[in-house]
């Protein structure tokens, strides 16, 4: 006698969740991602990165290309900030993006809003051996760019 299986879990096994894509980056802290149907900004966690528009602010976001573009992508959602992007961990070729861009000078750690500590230690041997945004003598943090010339640029998503 043949059995057959309950309706739901043929479906069940026919879907296929799909992994989430990176479909652009937008400055060394922000990028845009696809999860199945939805697509979101992701703001990176423990992390404030150059603004475009500001010195080492393409060579910040070209460093979070080279890192995640064209390789396996996930992504640990955490909340939304006050512009309504999701903030989050992403993770590239399983290398935390955060911690990558602060070791290679591309970003500061947040202090403000992050506890990992660790990614201070890290900004700091960064900073002792001239990478990145650490080459200027007084690299100008972003938070403060942004409230001198902030109001001349448009704010990305």
């Amino acid at each position: 006698m043949m059995k057959w299986l309950p309706v739901s879990l043929l479906i069940a096994s026919v879907y296929v969740h799909a992994a989430p894509v990176l479909v652009n980056v937008i400055d060394g802290d922000t990028v845009i991602i696809r999860d199945d149907s939805l697509t979101y900004h992701l703001r990176l966690l423990d992390i404030d990165a150059p603004e475009r528009q500001q010195a080492f602010g393409i060579q910040s976001r070209r460093s979070l290309q080279q890192l995640c573009e064209h390789t396996s992508i996930s992504v640990q959602l955490q909340g939304r900030d006050l512009y309504g992007r999701t903030l989050g961990h992403l993770y590239c070729n399983h290398t935390d993006a955060s911690e990558s861009q602060i070791t290679l000078g591309m970003a500061w750690f947040n202090a403000r809003y992050s506890k990992r500590l660790a990614l201070d230690t890290l900004q700091q041997q960064a900073q002792q051996q001239g990478l990145g945004l650490w080459q200027d003598a007084q690299p100008m943090p972003p938070w403060q760019w942004r409230k001198i010339y902030g109001q001349y640029y448009r704010r990305q998503p």
